[in-house]
């Protein structure tokens, strides 16, 4: 609207890094995400008092090599190599804000693309799914501080398929048993809209505003009577701040 301002963040890479919405709902892949949350919640000095989310995008550092057969014009090749420089990411569906971001016929500097009929596809998420995806995030990154707070340093590696194992180049193997460990933990590659889907039913079983649920309401004492958690106090504060209600996980 007017007045807003929008901003993304965007994460250089010498390697190769793909948004894995798999990583992402499992607490591997939330660096940048909790880095534009906090942004709009906290980054008021910063950024003024009406920036909102426009997305992450991880960016390769390096030009990618492109293989071709015979010989290519320097246009012909720095279009390859732009076809192939993709970045990769989640970034708000609001066509306006897309536009500003990019102003390049198909958005060759997107993780997005526009059709035939001039709709954005692709990696993209509306507002609503983007408030979403923040709870989600702040509640999970809170689960874990809690857990480290408590003591929780219990083995628990994962793996991913065959290609993929947090046990490889760890060198404390030898101390965790780490092929002792039982229940352990085996993701699976996941589609964008079971993703979305997965965010959705946490939200619903957890009092998301989606869901015709009455919000979450913690209390200052944490509401057994225990310490106040790290989650607790977040949605607290962010009620007491900005009189929002304390939704959350």
């Amino acid at each position: 609207g007017p007045g807003c301002s929008y901003f993304r963040v965007v994460d250089y890479k010498t390697g190769r890094k793909d948004f894995d919405y798999c990583d992402v709902l499992n607490g591997i892949g939330l660096q940048m995400l909790l880095y534009l949350f906090a942004l709009e919640e906290q980054g008021h000095a910063l950024l003024g008092n009406n920036a909102h989310s426009a997305g992450v995008q991880y960016f390769s550092a390096r030009a990618p090599l492109i293989s071709v057969n015979g010989s290519l014009t320097p246009e012909e090749a720095a279009k390859e190599r732009e076809s192939a420089w993709k970045r990769k990411g989640l970034i708000l569906s609001d066509e306006d804000v897309v536009h500003a971001m990019d102003h390049t016929d198909g958005f060759s500097r997107l993780c997005c693309r526009e059709n035939k009929n001039g709709e954005i596809t692709g990696d993209i998420a509306d507002r609503d799914r983007f408030k979403m995806l923040k709870q989600y995030v702040f509640a999970f990154v809170g689960k874990l501080v809690d857990e480290v707070a408590s003591g929780v340093v219990d083995p628990n590696p994962y793996t991913r398929g065959s290609g993929r194992n947090a046990c490889s180049y760890c060198p404390y193997k030898p101390i965790c048993h780490y092929t002792t460990v039982t229940g352990r933990r085996n993701y699976k590659t996941m589609t964008s809209q079971r993703f979305w889907d997965e965010i959705g039913k946490e939200a619903c079983d957890h009092g998301g505003y989606r869901c015709g649920k009455p919000p979450l309401s913690y209390s200052r004492g944490g509401g057994s009577g225990g310490p106040e958690s790290v989650r607790q106090r977040y949605f607290r504060q962010n009620q007491d701040s900005r009189n929002l209600p304390a939704e959350g996980f």
